[in-house]
C-alpha cells in the first residue's frame, strides 16, 4: 500500500511535475535565483521560521552552492535538468539544499512577498508533487479518487472511499480496493512508514518464521506480549528487543500470531507514530530519500481551510512560527485543554499517542481501583471501546441508553455488583444520544462508582463534562487537531472526584510520555484555532441538519440539539450528525453522488461522510441493526465550508435519487 509513494521522493519533485507544470510556475513571476543575496535571505528565513525542518545556518552556504551548480536561475530552468544531471546532483550530495529552496518557494505561506501571488492563484503542491487542492472547496469524491489520503499528507488519518462498494470491498479484503489505498486510519491499517520499520526490525531481529512489530516503549511492548499470550496461549514464544539506539522496542513473535498483535495495536491504541517511524527510518536505517514523500516532519501541513477563513487562520495563525521545543508544545496543549475543561490544573491533563490509548489508560486506572470488577458500557459502543472492556479482563455489562429503563438498570447493577466504572460517549456515536448525565453522575456518586466519559464527538468547546464525571478522555486526532494528520489523545482527571487521589497515583505510576515530539509540535499549531473552528462548525451544522430534517426523501436525522442542560452545554452541539433515507435502497447512489470527501474518521476542517455502520460494524451488522443502527445509515462530520454550499451539495445528491 505504500507503493504509491515509492519514487516520489524529494530528489525527483521537479522531474515528477513535468516541464509543462514547471513552465506554468515559472510564468507566475516567482523570483530568479541568480541573485545570491535574495537566495541567502530565503534560506535564512527557513532557519528562523521553520526550525522543525532541521535546517541550520551552517547549511545556507552549502545550499547556495548546490543550487548554483544546477545551472538553473529559475524554477522553469530547473525543470529541464536531464535524468543524468539529477543523478549527478544526487551523487555529490547537494540535493537536500536544492530541495529545501524549491519546497520553500513552491509551497508558499512562509514568505508573504512570494506567497501572496501563489495563494491568489490558489496554486500549491501537495506532498506528491501535484498541484494541491483545498478539500473544503474541491473534495475528493469521485470513484477515481479511491485511496487518496485525506488530507493530502503522508501522515493523513483518513483515506478516500468515495463509493459504497469501496467500503464493502475494504471490509471484505478486496485486493482492488486495498491495493488502491495509500494508507488508512493508523490503528486499523498499518501506516506505510510503520510497515517499512517493521520490515527493518524483521531483518535485524527476527528468525525464520518470526515477525516484528515496533512499539514506543518497553512497557507497551510488554503489554503487547501479555495480550498475545492471553489470546494465543501462555507458551507463545515472544521476545522484546530494543531496535538500534532509537528508544523503541520490537516485539518478536511467531508470524502465525500476527492477528493477535494487530488486535492489540487496534484496540488499545498504543501505536508508534508514523512521524516517529519516518524519523527512525531516516536517521537509523539509512533509507533512500526517494522512499519518502516531499514533506519534512510537520512542515508544509495543509490546513484545507475555505478561502473566507484562510486569510484569518492560515496566514494569521497556522503559518506562524512553531514553538521552539516539543516540551513547550506539550505544555501548551495541556494548558489549552485545561482551559476548556473548567480551567482545571494542566498537571491533570495526560497526553497519549491516540484516543484509544487514553481510554485504555482510564479503564486501567478503574480496574486497578476495583480489581476483578466488570465495567458498564452505557450506549451503543464504539467498537474498540467495547473490545478493551471485553477481550481482556473481567468483562463488561452493556446497557442500551435508548431503553427508557436504562438508569434503573444501572442502579440495579451497581447495587448488586462491584463495578469498576461506567463508560459512555457523550454524545453517542452514531445516533448522538445524550442520556441524563447529571442523573447518572449523582447515582454513581451515591454508590461509589467512577464515571469515565469520552467527549470526542461533542468536544470540550461545546460540553462541560469534567465537572460531572471522574475522568474525560478524548481523541485529539479529531476536532482538536482539525487538519486530520496527527494521532493523539488525552485524559483529564477531575480533581474534585472522590477517586482523584487513587486515579492520580495509578496514572502517575503508569504514565509514559509517548506523544512523539513532531506530532506534538504539529498538534500545537493546528489546535491554536480549536475554539474558533468549533464555533464555526456549530454554526455550519445547524442549517444543514434542518435542511435534511425537512427534506421529503430523508427519514430521520440524528443530532443532539434536543439536549440543552445549561450546566453541560456550553457553546453548541458540535458537528457530527447521522441520517437515514426513506428509500434505503438508494443510499448507495446518494453516497456516490455526494460531493464531499468520504472516508473514515471525523473532526476534519473539511466535511467527511461515511456509511458508519458498514465501516465500524461490518462483522456484526445484524447485532447493530437489532440496537436500532441501520446498515444504511450515513454519518457526516461537518467542516468549515460555507453552510449554503453544503446544503447545495446535499440537495444535489438527493435530487439525483
Amino acid at each position: 500500500r505504500g507503493a504509491r509513494w515509492a519514487g516520489n521522493g524529494s530528489l525527483h519533485l521537479l522531474r515528477s511535475l513535468g516541464s509543462s507544470s514547471m513552465s506554468e510556475l515559472g510564468a507566475m513571476g516567482l523570483p530568479k535565483f541568480d541573485n545570491e543575496s535574495k537566495l541567502e535571505e530565503i534560506l535564512k528565513s527557513v532557519v528562523e521560521y521553520r526550525p522543525d525542518v532541521g535546517f541550520t545556518y551552517e547549511n545556507v552556504p552549502k545550499s547556495i552552492e548546490a543550487f548554483k551548480k544546477t545551472g538553473a536561475t529559475t524554477l522553469g530552468d530547473a525543470s529541464k535538468l536531464s535524468e543524468r544531471q539529477w543523478e549527478q546532483l544526487d551523487e555529490i550530495g547537494i540535493v537536500p539544499g536544492t530541495e529545501l529552496v524549491i519546497k520553500t518557494i513552491l509551497y508558499g505561506g512562509y514568505f508573504p512577498e512570494y506567497a501572496i501571488e501563489i495563494a491568489s492563484k490558489g496554486e500549491r503542491l501537495d506532498f506528491k508533487g501535484r498541484m494541491d487542492r483545498n478539500l473544503a472547496t474541491n473534495p475528493f469524491f469521485k470513484e477515481e479518487h479511491l485511496g487518496e489520503p485525506l488530507p493530502s499528507s503522508p501522515h493523513a488519518c483518513s483515506v478516500s472511499m468515495p463509493c459504497w462498494e469501496h467500503i464493502v470491498g475494504y471490509e471484505e479484503g478486496d485486493p482492488d480496493v486495498w491495493d488502491a489505498l495509500a494508507l488508512g486510519y493508523p490503528r486499523f491499517v498499518v501506516h506505510p512508514y510503520n510497515a517499512k520499520l517493521f520490515r527493518a526490525c524483521d531483518r535485524e531481529l527476527a528468525k525464520y518464521g518470526e515477525s516484528c512489530f515496533a512499539f514506543p516503549t518497553k512497557k507497551v511492548a510488554q503489554r503487547a506480549c501479555d495480550y498475545i499470550r492471553h489470546k494465543n496461549g501462555d507458551q507463545t514464544p515472544l521476545r522484546i528487543e530494543p531496535f538500534k539506539d532509537t528508544g523503541i522496542y520490537a516485539v518478536i513473535f511467531p508470524s502465525v500470531a500476527r492477528d493477535a498483535v494487530l488486535k492489540f495495536w487496534q484496540h488499545f491504541g498504543f501505536v508508534l507514530s508514523s512521524r516517529q517511524a519516518e524519523a527512525v527510518l531516516r536517521e537509523h536505517c539509512h533509507m533512500d530519500p526517494k522512499d519518502f514523500p516531499e514533506v519534512n516532519q510537520c512542515a508544509v501541513r495543509h490546513t484545507t481551510l475555505p478561502p473566507s477563513l484562510a486569510s484569518k487562520w492560515d496566514n494569521g495563525i497556522l503559518a506562524s512560527k512553531p514553538l521552539s521545543s516539543a516540551v513547550e508544545a506539550k505544555h501548551t496543549i495541556r494548558q489549552r485543554l485545561a482551559k476548556e475543561s473548567s480551567d482545571c490544573n494542566p498537571d491533570d491533563v495526560y497526553l497519549y499517542p491516540s484516543g484509544m490509548a487514553a481510554i485504555s489508560s482510564g479503564l486501567f486506572a478503574a480496574q486497578k481501583t476495583f480489581p476483578l470488577s466488570k465495567s458498564i458500557q452505557l450506549g451503543f459502543p464504539y467498537l474498540d471501546v467495547y473490545k478493551i472492556q471485553t477481550v481482556w479482563g473481567p468483562g463488561s455489562h452493556y446497557i442500551c441508553d435508548m431503553d427508557p429503563q436504562w438508569l434503573q438498570k444501572i442502579e440495579a447493577l451497581v447495587k448488586e455488583n462491584s463495578i469498576s466504572t461506567v463508560i459512555i460517549e457523550f454524545p453517542g456515536n452514531p445516533l448522538l444520544q445524550t442520556p441524563d448525565l447529571k442523573a447518572l453522575s449523582n447515582l454513581l456518586k451515591e454508590n461509589g462508582v467512577p464515571l469515565i466519559v469520552d467527549d470526542t464527538i461533542g468536544s470540550s468547546v461545546n460540553f462541560n463534562l469534567i465537572d460531572h464525571v471522574d475522568a474525560v478522555v478524548t481523541s485529539l486526532t479529531k476536532w482538536f487537531c482539525g487538519t486530520g494528520d496527527v494521532m493523539a489523545g488525552s485524559m483529564i482527571l477531575n480533581a474534585k472526584s472522590e477517586f482523584y487521589d487513587r486515579f492520580k497515583a495509578i496514572t502517575e505510576d503508569d504514565y509514559e510520555d509517548m506523544l512523539y515530539d513532531s506530532d506534538a509540535i504539529a498538534l500545537e499549531i493546528s489546535s491554536r484555532t480549536y475554539v474558533d473552528r468549533m464555533i464555526q462548525v456549530n454554526a455550519n451544522t445547524k442549517p444543514l441538519v434542518e435542511f435534511l430534517r425537512n427534506h421529503p426523501k430523508v427519514e430521520t436525522v440524528w443530532y443532539p440539539d434536543n439536549y440543552n442542560d445549561t450546566d453541560v452545554v456550553k457553546r453548541g452541539h458540535s458537528g457530527l450528525f447521522s441520517f437515514l433515507l426513506k428509500d434505503t435502497e438508494k443510499s448507495q447512489k446518494f453516497y456516490r453522488e455526494l460531493k464531499v470527501c468520504k472516508g473514515p474518521s471525523l473532526g476534519t476542517n473539511f466535511t467527511l461522510a461515511c456509511p458508519y455502520t458498514l465501516l465500524a460494524h461490518y462483522d456484526e451488522l445484524e447485532w447493530a441493526e437489532g440496537l436500532g443502527i441501520s446498515r444504511h445509515l450515513i454519518r457526516v462530520s461537518t467542516g468549515l465550508e460555507d453552510s449554503q454550499d453544503m446544503i447545495s451539495r446535499f440537495g444535489d445528491a438527493l435530487d439525483s435519487i
